[in-house]
């Protein structure tokens, strides 16, 4: 049976009218389970990624006798890359189809993996972290996209959660599988044993995934606007990202934040003007989406000082071991793969905005009540915080996440889906840096004003990250509650249901 023609409508949100081309096409086989395993697979893959190679870097350090801050660049070239390229692959995949844009990325990805595995030095493995980062931009930019045109609108936040609750286990099983193989194996088994689940993932792309339907108009890519846009990413996160090595007054920092935010005022002047722009900067006139797209960013941003600071705590302040801080640090993302699906089927139900305001503010009130973390604090009381805190984020994503890719037309899926992406990994790469620098400073500031005090400096060590920790946590609340705030502005107060979206019939292409 031959799938019938995708549904183009008009809705309106909150008085807030945007022309909306209904992705879905009424497939009886399951396609849409087929799709969202193939797509959940390769998350899994790539969000796995940072988590499983973060862990192995006392290895790395030893065994090519390189500093951590060469090290570190394992993973900060990957984020760069990913973040540089993830709007440009976007679009292309809706100009050249998302599945074979997916399957190249994970082949490359996979080659990327294999080529690590055999590096020498330390040289070669950020070499070929660069080729693998291109093929995850491939893959991670076009994949929510895949998913939100495989599921019908009324279902799209309950695939989004169930998409959401792979990157969740991703980060739970990455840091438990990499001490496992470093422990058993060697640092080259964290790739190597990975090609094969690359392998078997392109196999289920090519398989399972519906062959392309390339648009009939011609198209061109918008080199300017990719260029600047590229450009301006990776010059705005390395800038800041060197920020915690070098202070704010070091020359080269304020070139490279000057040249980001100026290549990005450059690609806002392109894409006004472009034919076929990138980023559709008309969906930012839609405060839905504007709301969406920028609650997310900054959610991120807030981020680090969990995923950052926590385990510094936890074993240089509470005397934790590894193996308990990291399962301490797991049941945050072990609650947010529990909730991650069930929030995203009553999303579509009751309204993605009230469930997205809901989430921040758990967030918002599980950085707050960190801020009373102390050496003092046991465990028995950390736990109820880190549950709250995996409440917030597996609510917030699949209803953020559904609100974004519900507001834009077929046309505009790849942009959207990349953007999402791209949010994610720029929020979060400028959130590490200003975190960690933050917390450099206060924990040296801290500890002084102790060790005056006559502590033991050992004792004024440990008691400085607590404090520190404080400190950043604030930031992190005040960010958290800008996310409640634009969530809120997002639906004027108001909730988003299936039934008050006003549906009209649309053009037709």
């Amino acid at each position: 049976m031959a799938p019938s023609a995708p549904t183009y409508q008009r809705r309106e949100f909150f008085g807030e009218t945007m022309d909306l081309i209904d992705p879905f096409t009424p497939d009886p086989k399951g396609y849409k389970w087929k799709a969202l395993a193939t797509v959940a697979l390769g998350t899994l893959m790539s969000t796995m990624d940072a988590s499983i190679t973060n862990i192995s870097f006392p290895v790395l350090t030893r065994v090519f006798k390189a500093d951590l801050a060469s090290v570190m660049w394992v993973t900060l070239v990957f984020i760069l890359v990913c973040s540089s390229l993830m709007l440009i692959l976007g679009k292309i995949s809706d100009i050249m189809g998302r599945r074979k844009i997916y399957a190249g990325g994970m082949a490359i990805f996979t080659l990327g993996l294999a080529a690590c595995s055999l590096a020498h030095s330390i040289g070669q493995l950020i070499a070929f972290r660069i080729l693998q980062a291109v093929g995850a931009a491939m893959s991670i930019s076009c994949g929510p996209a895949v998913v939100t045109e495989a599921f019908p609108p009324e279902e799209r936040g309950k695939g989004l959660g169930l998409l959401g609750m792979s990157v969740s286990l991703g980060f739970i099983f990455g840091p438990i599988l990499g001490g496992f193989l470093l422990d058993w194996l060697n640092w080259r088994s964290i790739f190597y044993v990975r090609v094969p689940v690359g392998l078997i993932t392109l196999f289920m792309i090519l398989a399972l995934l519906k062959k392309d339907q390339i648009r009939p108009e011609r198209i061109r890519i918008d080199l300017g606007g990719a260029l600047s846009s590229s450009l301006g990413i990776f010059c705005l996160v390395f800038g800041v990202s060197q920020v915690n090595k070098f202070g704010l007054k070091f020359s080269l920092v304020h070139l490279l934040i000057g040249l980001g935010l100026l290549s990005l005022m450059v690609f806002i002047f392109i894409e006004r003007r472009a034919r076929d722009p990138i980023v559709d900067l008309s969906l930012f006139k839609n405060r839905v989406f504007s709301s969406a797209v920028w609650s997310l960013f900054l959610a991120f941003a807030a981020a680090p000082a969990y995923v950052l600071i926590m385990p510094f705590y936890l074993m240089n302040g509470l005397g934790l071991n590894a193996s308990a801080a990291g399962i301490l640090m797991a049941v945050n993302a072990m609650t947010a793969v529990v909730v991650g699906p069930i929030s995203g089927s009553l999303s579509d139900r009751f309204g993605p905005v009230r469930f997205s305001t809901v989430g921040a503010g758990a967030i918002a009130a599980a950085f707050y009540l960190m801020r009373g973390f102390d050496l003092q604090t046991q465990v028995t009381a950390i736990i109820p915080v880190l549950v709250l805190l995996g409440l917030g984020v597996g609510t917030f994503q699949p209803s953020n996440n559904s609100i974004i890719m519900g507001a834009v037309g077929k046309e505009h899926l790849g942009p959207a889906s990349a953007l999402i992406a791209t949010q994610r990994q720029v929020g979060l790469s400028l959130g590490m840096a200003l975190t960690g620098s933050m917390f450099t400073a206060r924990r040296a500031i801290h500890q002084a004003e102790l060790s005056r005090q006559g502590l033991v400096t050992d004792y004024a060590a440990n008691l400085s990250i607590p404090l520190a920790f404080q400190d950043v946590l604030l930031i992190s609340v005040f960010i958290g509650s800008l996310v409640v705030l634009l969530c809120l502005f997002s639906g004027g107060g108001k909730t988003s249901t299936i039934e008050n979206v006003k549906v009209e019939p649309g053009p037709a292409l």
